[in-house]
């Protein structure tokens, strides 16, 4: 079933998968920031402080050749709603598209957890998401790694086992593969299934404050749940990474959709 892609309210353009592979290999520093591991991005210390009241920063907003031109940024945190998980594994992927992908490979615990959407404020990307997160527990995470599901192989032409998901409909999602298994099938015996999912998203997201063509949705489905929200600038191909206690346990699963060149970002 062809799904029409949910329009994103802005003239700019996507960045292309050239302009994604240059963004990953951007330099951000954080003062007093502990060495990072190669299978985490530079600025992964956004990943938790993106999420704190007091993040205030300031990013170049000058086109190539122009003098520095300063714009504030910080973020709005969007308590998004629980993902429950009956089965241990967690999906994020596209929900409208992908809603058959294979969980990721690291086991979760079962129970509710909290999904929290960091929103970008200021003048650059003002109300898109720029990273979605969910908690397995309140121990603090002391690094990151890929998040991809287990047949994602290194090989010659992936020698470091990168992975991405893909949005096509502008939407991403956390999901319990049974939650994504129940309405695969639920889908294919009404062509009109997702247009509810559609419709209670799109007016969910018209009512929050602050954002910009937002989705938000949590809706039950099978023995579990899909929370969903917009994509950051929309479609592209996006990485998640899997947060780690300093035991070793999976605290924590963030979605980050590449909202800015980092590298151009001052605290």
């Amino acid at each position: 079933m062809f799904w029409p892609p949910i329009r994103r309210q802005t003239d700019m353009p996507l960045p292309t998968p050239v302009a994604r592979a240059l963004l990953a290999l951007c330099l951000f520093t954080v003062p007093g920031a502990a060495p990072l591991r190669a299978a985490e991005p530079i600025y992964a210390a956004l990943f938790t402080r993106a999420f704190s009241p007091d993040y205030v920063a300031t990013a170049d907003d000058a086109l190539p050749g122009e003098p520095p031109r300063p714009a504030k940024i910080f973020f709005r945190v969007s308590e998004l709603g629980h993902v429950r998980v009956s089965s241990g594994r967690i999906v994020v992927a596209d929900p409208f598209v992908r809603i058959d992908q294979p969980p990721i490979a690291a086991p979760v615990p079962t129970g509710r957890h909290p999904v929290r959407l960091a929103v970008l404020q200021g003048t650059m990307g003002r109300g898109r998401v720029a990273f979605a997160r969910v908690d397995f527990s309140e121990r603090p995470v002391v690094r990151w790694e890929t998040a991809k599901p287990e047949e994602v192989q290194r090989d010659a032409e992936n020698p470091d086992g990168t992975w991405g998901f893909a949005v096509e409909s502008g939407t991403a999602a956390f999901f319990d593969p049974e939650a994504g298994k129940a309405a695969a099938a639920a889908a294919k015996d009404s062509d009109g299934f997702f247009d509810g999912w559609l419709v209670n998203g799109q007016n969910a997201g018209v009512k929050e404050i602050g954002a910009t063509g937002a989705f938000r949705l949590v809706v039950d489905v099978g023995p579990a749940n899909v929370v969903a929200f917009d994509a950051g600038w929309g479609d592209g191909v996006y990485t998640a990474y899997a947060g780690y206690d300093a035991d070793g346990d999976i605290a924590a699963l963030i979605a980050d959709f590449d909202i800015l060149d980092w590298s151009r970002v001052k605290e």
